[in-house]
């Protein structure tokens, strides 16, 4: 790894890890946390691992890591690594550290193959916003790359700074799940009542710049759309949401849509994760409450095959309500079937009143247990 990469990681990170640490920061937010790092896929012989340990010591301060190491075999779905230590020396390492672990996982990229994918996003977006996620999927030194065939293919803009000079702007995104685990975390500790997304998105806007969009996370806790109602409720600027909902839950509300006929593949119209019924019912729902100006933005796994089912559902929602169905698409992967992703979540914190770690983590991810981690730091 380059020495110029270490030094400027933060132009390769999500840009709303970095806000989110600038709130934390200016509000003064810092409990302990655990993060856990996984996979979907089983592999035989980790790499990776050792590096990404490397960045968060060179990094990081004070930080517990736990982790498998380059040459272990791995089972899908238990921990490579557990890292522990003040959410304000963790939250900005994300990005980095699973683009190192991706990157050596998947191997080499073929570019002429990626542009493909890249257009094919693109032609199926029939012109809505659509946004470049992609950093922590792939090696570092392949992020500026990957951002400029973005760019040359017509996408709005992406996550990094070093991506976005090729838009003349800098990274863009939302608000992910770590700050509203954390504001939960501390809320829990200190009896504070009240809705962790509704104060994460009052936080957002006392503290970020006033030309920043706010598009509010609403997945954390699986109620996309009475979080983002509450929320909206409150009286707090919000232009937006997200959703993002995990593979292990079914969105809020949305076993009970009933769908028109669509003429789209059947395994996007329900089931986990972000369907095509999951944001029928937030906009249903969000229009219902009056808030038909909030904008939609969906993100998790939009190759060009979902994202074009899901513009056949814009199409026919714009027909049936004279409206959108959704603004904005979040993608990452472009269709590359030998990818191999990594994923970290916060998974408890550590209640320092009553001296113990307690889980804390989005529902459906939580904590795994770890019998082969090894201590590193």
């Amino acid at each position: 790894m380059k020495l110029d990469f270490i030094e400027n990681y933060k132009a390769y990170t999500d840009k709303y890890f970095l806000r989110s640490k600038s709130i934390l920061e200016q509000e003064g937010i810092n409990p302990l946390v655990r993060y856990q790092v996984f996979t979907r896929h089983d592999i035989p012989s980790l790499s990776g691992i050792d590096e990404a340990v490397d960045f968060i010591k060179e990094k990081g301060r004070d930080i517990r890591i736990y982790s498998l190491k380059n040459g272990d075999s791995y089972k899908s779905g238990e921990p490579i690594m557990k890292l522990e230590a003040r959410v304000q020396d963790l939250v900005d390492l994300e990005t980095v550290y699973l683009s190192i672990m991706s990157g050596a996982l998947t191997g080499p990229i073929d570019l002429k193959l990626l542009r493909k994918g890249v257009r094919a996003s693109y032609t199926a977006s029939q012109g809505k916003t659509i946004l470049d996620f992609s950093a922590r999927h792939f090696a570092p030194e392949l992020v500026d790359k990957i951002a400029r065939i973005c760019q040359e293919e017509g996408f709005n803009g992406t996550s990094t700074d070093v991506g976005a000079k090729y838009w003349n702007t800098l990274g863009g995104g939302t608000t992910p799940h770590a700050l509203f685990l954390t504001i939960k975390a501390r809320m829990e500790q200190n009896g504070i009542q009240g809705n962790p997304t509704a104060e994460g998105a009052r936080l957002f806007d006392k503290y970020m710049p006033k030309e920043i969009p706010r598009i509010i996370l609403g997945c954390t806790f699986n109620k996309e759309i009475s979080d983002i109602i509450e929320t909206a409720e409150t009286g707090i600027r919000i232009d937006g949401t997200r959703i993002d909902t995990c593979g292990e839950n079914y969105t809020e509300g949305s076993q009970n849509i009933i769908l028109p006929k669509l003429n789209v593949n059947e395994k996007y119209l329900r089931g986990k994760g972000v369907t095509i019924a999951s944001v029928w019912g937030l906009r249903r729902g969000l229009d219902q409450a009056g808030l038909e100006n909030l904008s939609i933005a969906i993100s998790s796994g939009f190759d060009a095959e979902k994202i074009k089912a899901f513009v056949e559902a814009d199409r026919v929602y714009q027909n049936e309500y004279g409206r959108e169905l959704f603004n904005v698409i979040g993608t990452g992967s472009f269709g590359l079937k030998n990818l191999i992703m990594t994923t970290s979540d916060i998974c408890a914190y550590f209640n320092e009143k009553k001296g113990l770690w307690l889980p804390m983590s989005k529902v459906g991810r939580f904590e795994l247990p770890s019998k082969r981690l090894r201590r590193k730091q």
